[in-house]
């Protein structure tokens, strides 16, 4: 006799199924990835993932919803500095984990509920920095591309150090005098100081903006003693 599966048990289920989609996405990459491919890997039918999905772009919705439950809602007592700058780095956590799938978040608007809860403390900070309500859709969309764009150039290899092709290439032109003079730095650059660049930039940003529009007085910060 067959077991009826639960609304919780179908939701379990539909868990694995993401789970097991998302690491045939990072064994394989997107580019022909669909249900046929993820059918085949898992072990299950096509009928089986759309039944749960409803199309190779209802999975790979669900696979970027997966990746954002990974990114973990800050503490409401912090600064909105340190929230902002929380969120920013569990993405690149996510970026570094699952390179291959990481590009699917830059797809949706939305990928579902669990993204709206990290939304809305994305937004949220941004209020508490003294933000008018009108302005957060426009700044909070362009923070939040900013950051992932920087993920995305990190995994992709646009933060990686010149080839010796590359830095010959710019010393051969004449017309380019800061940029050889910059060589040295980009040879030495790190990963690490590009995001942290990032971060100083997103936030001096928005209280650049805030004091521009000066019509609300950001939140108090929040003294909080080092911990021990």
């Amino acid at each position: 006799m067959k077991t009826k599966h639960t609304r919780g048990q179908r939701g379990l289920v539909e868990a694995e199924l993401v789970h097991a989609s998302l690491l045939e996405v990072e064994r394989g990459g997107l580019e022909g990835f669909g249900l046929r491919c993820a059918a085949r890997a898992i072990g299950c039918d096509v009928a089986t993932l759309s039944y749960h999905f409803g199309s190779k772009e209802g999975l790979e919705r669900a696979i970027a919803d997966r990746l954002q439950s990974e990114v973990a809602a800050p503490k409401p007592d912090l600064i909105w500095q340190t929230r902002l700058t929380a969120m920013a780095r569990s993405y690149r956590q996510i970026a570094k984990r699952y390179p291959n799938a990481f590009p699917l978040l830059l797809r949706f608007w939305s990928t579902g509920p669990g993204e709206m809860q990290i939304c809305e403390e994305w937004y949220r900070a941004h209020f508490d920095a003294g933000l008018r309500e009108a302005d957060i859709p426009a700044v909070g969309f362009a923070t939040y591309a900013a950051i992932l764009g920087v993920c995305a150039g990190e995994i992709g290899g646009l933060l990686n150090k010149p080839s010796p092709e590359a830095l010959s290439e710019v010393e051969g032109q004449s017309d380019l005098p800061l940029t050889q003079k910059l060589l040295p730095a980009f040879t030495r650059l790190s990963e690490d100081e590009v995001f942290d660049a990032a971060i100083d930039i997103l936030i001096s940003g928005i209280e650049s903006q805030v004091a521009k529009q000066g019509s609300r007085k950001p939140k108090p910060r929040v003294r909080r003693t080092k911990s021990h």
